[in-house]
């Protein structure tokens, strides 16, 4: 009786069930990696260059994805939603679109750095990153970084579509381990801001070439079809919009608190900004490249599963989210010091609030079933929302309460869009939403009590 009542919970070798365990448990090991890698060069770089090295290529790094989010029109999510995504036909053409759009955003890179170094000494602050007259040659170079991502194959987007992220892991911590070798040989060189942007260079490079060489599929050839042109940009063109809107809701931050803090003070917000987005990283690389997957594949072939399939995967989010903010606010100010030198320690105190955005982070697989089932333009509206609750929050906060009030102004800022979340999914989840509005009194709660804890 106990054997096959076990067997009830343990999925089929090839179904489903087994491909996403196994891909989660790759997404796992590949972020572990990634991020065991990068803390390590964080810890080495940290000691070779100035605090202000790290707020400069945090900029060069906030521009260059402003670009591809401006630009974004979906391939990736296309070829995994659609049913023809997989024919070779079909991924040669996205190729060939994604190209093009590589070569728009360097263009556009090029642009931005062109008018910063006209406008920069006019109009920058003295003493902030923006006053740099390094800050536009940087960024200017830094356009070689998505020309090259636009030649990565779409075997990579292929790999996702079939859950399958073994070699597609290997090809991210292989590109990982040669930038950081090549950033720590450029610094022990010459230790300056460029050493950084060198192993992000490095890092692209290695991830385009890895892409065409150990992923399985179809070789890449160019072809322009109009008719895959035309299905990539109706399906795009709102996700284009809510994409510019999600850049601002995740990286307006540096933009802001770049202009009004030191160039000192911004590069320790840099640095705690790291363990938040290595947190972030791990919760949304599950949620992109195996929860959306894994219920576009149920939404395709079945989707009255497709409710409950989410809530089985709601539930292990819900607890990756929460142990993480616990877990930053606990250890966040003991790993600063143990890890980092006394010039920033501050950090730890920024961490104990900024982790309160792992906690919201629990809503995105909601905003990746919206996008599952094809509601583009509703997801603008979504990503619109929490936008402007930062863009707004953020200044008057700091003016309010300083520093800390700007802190929870960038943690709480998400929730913002939760309620138009909920309203466009009422026909899919029902009255399952009642448990995630409960989430936001919790979290609410929570900002509550570490107000209080940090006063």
């Amino acid at each position: 009786m106990i054997g096959p009542s076990i067997n009830r919970f343990v999925p089929r070798p090839g179904s489903l069930g087994a491909r996403t365990i196994r891909a989660g448990l790759w997404s796992l090991v590949q972020v572990g990696a990634l991020h065991v890698l990068r803390l390590g060069s964080n810890l080495i770089m940290t000691r070779l260059l100035v605090p202000e090295a790290f707020g400069l290529i945090a900029l060069v790094g906030t521009v260059v994805t402003a670009f591809a989010l401006f630009s974004d029109i979906g391939i990736s999510r296309s070829i995994v939603r659609e049913r023809d995504g997989a024919d070779p036909y079909f991924l040669q053409a996205a190729w060939t679109v994604k190209i093009l759009r590589g070569g728009i955003i360097a263009g556009g890179v090029l642009v931005a750095a062109l008018l910063l170094g006209l406008l920069g000494p006019r109009l920058a602050a003295e003493g902030t990153v923006y006053a740099d007259p390094r800050l536009p040659w940087l960024i200017a170079i830094s356009a070689f970084a998505p020309f090259m991502q636009g030649f990565e194959s779409t075997k990579r987007e292929l790999a996702l579509r079939r859950i399958q992220m073994g070699r597609l892991s290997a090809v991210e911590i292989g590109a990982q381990v040669t930038s950081i070798t090549a950033m720590v040989v450029f610094a022990s060189l010459s230790p300056t801001v460029w050493a950084l942007l060198a192993g992000m260079l490095v890092n692209f490079a290695a991830k385009s070439a890895g892409s065409h060489l150990f992923l399985p599929g179809p070789s890449m050839r160019l072809i322009w079809d109009a008719e895959i042109a035309d299905r990539l940009w109706q399906f795009g063109k709102w996700l284009m919009g809510s994409s510019i809107f999600t850049f601002f809701a995740r990286n307006a931050d540096r933009f802001i608190l770049g202009a009004l803090l030191p160039a000192g003070a911004f590069g320790i917000y840099v640095i705690a900004r790291i363990w938040i987005d290595a947190g972030q990283q791990v919760i949304q690389r599950l949620g992109d490249q195996v929860g959306f997957s894994t219920i576009g594949e149920v939404i395709r072939d079945r989707p009255a599963d497709a409710a409950r399939l989410y809530r089985k995967f709601q539930t292990v989010m819900d607890v990756l989210c929460l142990s993480a903010a616990l877990a930053l606010f606990v250890l966040g100010q003991p790993l600063i010091d143990l890890l980092y030198t006394e010039t920033y320690a501050e950090a730890g105190s920024y961490l104990r609030i900024l982790a309160l955005g792992l906690l919201a982070l629990r809503f995105d697989p909601l905003n990746g079933l919206v996008m599952n089932i094809g509601n583009s333009r509703a997801m603008m509206g979504i990503s619109a929302l929490r936008a402007a609750a930062l863009c707004v929050s953020l200044p008057l906060a700091y003016d309010a309460f300083g520093l800390t009030g700007a802190l929870f102004a960038v943690a709480l800022s998400p929730l913002a869009s939760v309620p138009l979340t909920l309203w466009v999914l009422r026909p899919v989840l029902g009255r399952q939403l009642v448990l995630d509005a409960a989430w936001v009194g919790l979290i609410l709660a929570m900002a509550a009590a570490t107000g209080l804890f940090s006063g």
